[in-house]
């Protein structure tokens, strides 16, 4: 029984050739976009799991420097110090293209470190601390730029994985199953007219 209420004629069997004809070209490349795209997010994943590790490691770093400073050089201190260090951090975001889909890159630049020691009676632990935090401001752009991308990526495997679905199991046996239909029904035409045309043929002699 077909799947589509089509009339079975011949302009629709040919309409429905190129239908599927279409929708196989469309589903194959479906295929390779889903195929980019699980290698792609493979390979992220690979890399966020190694920068959730090092920010981590930097996050905890630069909180213990920084308590051990505030415990030597006293809270008001370094409040003092800090206020008084200004830094021109920058942001910058750019964009690269995976399989059609736009992921955004950005790079954190971080002002040039000024050493402090000495100043104002402080010792080498408040440069660790503005260093460990530097340290740590880098790595947690690194991580924002590829969360949002691994974001990105799956939200399109997704879709992607839904029309692949779609086509291969609805829409191509729809098409397969109806035009099988019409086939046949065409040759039983064709065949009852090849029969007619005969016994005319056999009556006029």
């Amino acid at each position: 029984m077909p799947r589509l209420n089509v009339p079975p004629t011949k302009s629709n069997q040919l309409k429905l050739k190129r239908d599927l004809e279409m929708a196989t070209e469309g589903f194959n490349l479906l295929d390779q976009k889903r195929e980019i795209l699980v290698m792609e997010l493979m390979r992220l994943l690979e890399r966020v799991r190694r920068a959730e590790q090092k920010l981590e490691e930097m996050r905890s770093k630069a909180y213990n420097v920084l308590k051990t400073a505030l415990a030597k050089n006293g809270y008001n201190q370094m409040e003092r110090v800090g206020s008084g260090i200004i830094y021109d951090h920058k942001i910058e975001f750019s964009q690269r293209v995976v399989a059609g889909i736009k992921i955004p890159e950005i790079d954190v630049t971080t002002g040039e470190l000024f050493l402090q020691f000495g100043f104002a009676g402080t010792d080498s632990l408040v440069d660790e601390t503005m260093q460990a935090f530097l340290d740590l401001l880098k790595a947690i752009g690194e991580m924002a730029h590829l969360q949002s991308a691994v974001w990105l990526l799956s939200r399109e495997l997704k879709k992607t994985q839904r029309r692949v679905n779609a086509l291969e199991q609805i829409f191509i046996p729809d098409f397969n199953d109806t035009l099988q239909h019409i086939d046949e029904i065409l040759e039983g035409r064709e065949l009852e007219e090849f029969s007619m045309r005969k016994l005319i043929k056999q009556r006029k002699k």
